[in-house]
């Protein structure tokens, strides 16, 4: 800003001196020029000039102070007038550098001031705003009913836990009796969505894989009627490359165009080329392209991740299983050494089938890619194992992803909705759990449901909720068992929600945004690594407002214990800084932020780590106990709603095949007590 204020003096000063020609006598200079100029393809401009000297010294001069003033001032528009500025002082140049050579030194030296403070523009963010949201958001509390819930004494199967993973065991349940037990006033754990203006938008998980046909979560959606009513990042998904991390990258980014020259052909191609040279000129931070301009760059890895998709004999299940198409030993193998070792060290598997070889080189910009894609699911490159790490790249990074109206949301509200049209189900949330008896027998519960006391007896209970505290509740569960479920690593969750005054990139699916590791940064463990926008998935809302969405996961060695828990402003500064920046990029004025509500999960996503697939961590910490079954995603082992899916449907395939056998309910209530 100094260097701002320095030269809107200068300019100021500069225009005031054309008022005293014994300063700077702009119409004889102006003579001189055209007299040096004739002969040249400039001369007619530059005899217009002279002929109305007098003219063009007043314009010169309100030109000049008026730039001076803006920069003073420094409104948002400021950067209009310095693109206005360079203008002028190429015509000078142009005009006068025969008659005056000493123009050029001069006015080059405006010209690198005026490029700098260009950059600072792009880079400017507005001072501290103050926003309607104080603290982080909360699922809202359902009002408190005078009446004690109307409960059976007796079910067939109890469920704790209402998110993901619960709802979707509940919904296998067609003549059983089954009872949903919710600690939250609403369901949906992870995957949850609010309304803006009448506009939904995802609080909690955004997105998912485009579902196989047959797969769990294809058959999920047809029950729900949702098939097909999602929408794919195939086409409109953009990425936000950092300009100084493409023009690093340069080399490698020449190389795969080279080698598809049908590319070259592309006028979006030679745009982008064009957008990365103009952003490193005038600094603007990013170079937005669509995400298929991308695909020369990262061509070798996708031929390669092709080799393991879905549906074929390499694909990295998980969890795996003995009908995989990966044998057990290249699991092992690949869940024991590190994604980043997988990739970017051949030296690490030269013992390697050809096969399992990745690429011998793959480029600064592929790890920065690769990097961003596992961060948005809490995973550490150096710390994700190959197997678990290429089963998130082959969905995430090579796959499409789809999405509904308010995200993952929209499905756990469908279900919700679906479970309670069934007769044989009941659903409690705001339920505080105070005692659990588990026996091979069955289970009696007792609750506090909102200021209601219950007490339950159930064949079987599905443990649906994390396994944080799981063995203060049953006290007898096998040492080893206890030791799998502490050995699972939870990571926190944040996610921000901009509100704005209307829709930005409406027609985008989302944005990633591929930048370098930048730790002296503040909340740099706390960084954006998605934008999706909301706004063109709700088709039924006639919403004026918009979303932007920016997931803010952590991961472990860039956390090392930080939270920012305690610290709700700061954060919500920072991601405005942030949406500012962006915004700032794509010429949008970032005064149409209305609000930042922040979202913190704690402990929300499981994250698996080298090794934990191969020793079977996730198995034996999910083994049946007594006649408490588990499902949540520490029963698989990575943190995405098709795990929640697959673990609630494991749950419940498990149960209802043990209830085949179970001819009674009576249920002791004296041998384990909590």
């Amino acid at each position: 800003m100094l260097v701002q204020r320095i030269f809107a003096v200068l300019y100021m000063l500069a225009g005031l001196a054309k008022a005293f020609p014994q300063l700077e006598n702009v119409p004889d200079i102006l003579r001189q020029a055209a007299i040096a100029n004739q002969g040249t393809w400039y001369q007619g401009l530059s005899n217009l000039l002279a002929q109305h000297g007098d003219l063009a010294n007043v314009v010169v001069a309100v030109a000049l102070f008026g730039s001076g003033l803006v920069l003073w001032l420094n409104p948002r528009w400021t950067r209009f007038v310095i693109y206005a500025q360079l203008a002028m002082m190429a015509v000078f140049i142009t005009i006068l550098h025969r008659a005056q050579p000493q123009v050029i030194p001069l006015d080059a030296i405006f010209i690198i001031a005026a490029l700098y403070i260009l950059r600072q523009q792009f880079r400017r963010t507005d001072t501290k705003r103050v926003f309607t949201s104080q603290d982080f958001a909360k699922p809202k509390a359902q009002a408190k009913s005078p009446d004690k819930p109307k409960l059976a004494e007796d079910y067939d199967v109890i469920i704790v836990g209402g998110g993901v993973s619960g709802l979707s065991a509940a919904s296998e349940f067609s003549t059983e009796r089954v009872l949903i037990l919710e600690k939250s006033p609403t369901f949906g754990g992870n995957a949850r969505c609010n309304t803006h203006r009448a506009l939904s938008h995802p609080i909690a998980g955004v997105c998912f894989q485009q579902p196989v046909a047959g797969s769990d979560m294809d058959q999920l959606l047809t029950k729900l009627g949702l098939e097909k009513k999602f929408k794919s990042n195939a086409e409109d998904t953009l990425v936000f490359f950092d300009t100084i991390l493409l023009l690093k990258c340069i080399s490698e980014i020449t190389l795969g165009f080279i080698k598809f020259p049908r590319y070259l052909l592309k006028p979006a191609v030679w745009g982008l080329t064009g957008q990365l040279l103009l952003n490193a000129v005038i600094g603007k931070p990013y170079v937005v392209a669509a995400k298929q301009l991308g695909d020369p760059i990262f061509a070798d890895l996708y031929a390669f991740l092709d080799g393991f998709a879905p549906g074929t004999e390499r694909y990295p299940q998980v969890p795996w299983q003995e009908n995989a198409g990966l044998s057990k030993e290249a699991m092992v193998q690949l869940d024991n050494l590190s994604l980043y070792s997988y990739l970017f060290e051949p030296e690490k598997t030269a013992a390697f089938p050809d096969e399992l070889k990745p690429p011998r080189k793959l480029g600064k910009l592929v790890e920065n890619a690769v990097t961003t894609t596992l961060r948005v699911e809490c995973l550490d490159i150096h710390e994700v194992s190959a197997y678990v790490g290429l089963h998130f790249l082959v969905g995430y990074l090579r796959g499409n992803l789809v999405t509904l109206p308010g995200g993952n949301g929209h499905i756990s509200e469908a279900l919700v909705s679906h479970l309670r049209q069934q007769s044989n189900l009941t659903l409690l949330s705001d339920v505080a759990l105070v005692n659990l008896n588990n026996t091979e027998a069955g289970v009696q519960l007792t609750a506090k449901v909102q200021h209601h006391n219950i007490s339950v007896k159930a064949k079987k209970l599905i443990w649906a909720a994390p396994k944080h505290n799981v063995s203060d509740w049953l006290p007898t569960l096998p040492e080893d068992q206890v030791n799998a479920i502490k050995a699972i690593r939870h990571e926190d969750y944040y996610l921000a929600n901009a509100l704005l005054s209307r829709p930005v990139l409406s027609h985008s699916f989302g944005g990633y945004l591929i930048e370098p590791d930048r730790p002296e940064q503040p909340y740099a463990w706390c960084k954006a690594g998605t934008c999706l926008v909301a706004n063109w998935m709700d088709n039924d809302s006639r919403s004026e407002g918009g979303v932007l969405t920016l997931l803010k996961p952590t991961t472990r060695p860039e956390r090392q214990g930080r939270t920012a828990e305690n610290n709700f402003a700061g954060l919500q500064q920072q991601t405005y800084r942030e949406i500012s920046l962006m915004l700032n990029n794509i010429g949008v004025d970032p005064r149409i932020v209305e609000d930042i509500q922040i979202w913190h999960w704690p402990n929300a996503l499981i994250t698996s780590v080298i090794g934990q697939q191969a020793s079977g961590v996730f198995q034996r910490a999910s083994q049946p106990h007594g006649s408490v079954h588990f499902a949540n995603q520490d029963s698989v082992g990575i943190g995405n709603l098709e795990s929640a899916i697959f673990a609630g449907k494991q749950a419940a395939t498990q149960v209802k095949q043990t209830l085949q056998h179970t001819g009674t309910s009576a249920i002791p209530r004296n041998k384990e007590t909590v």
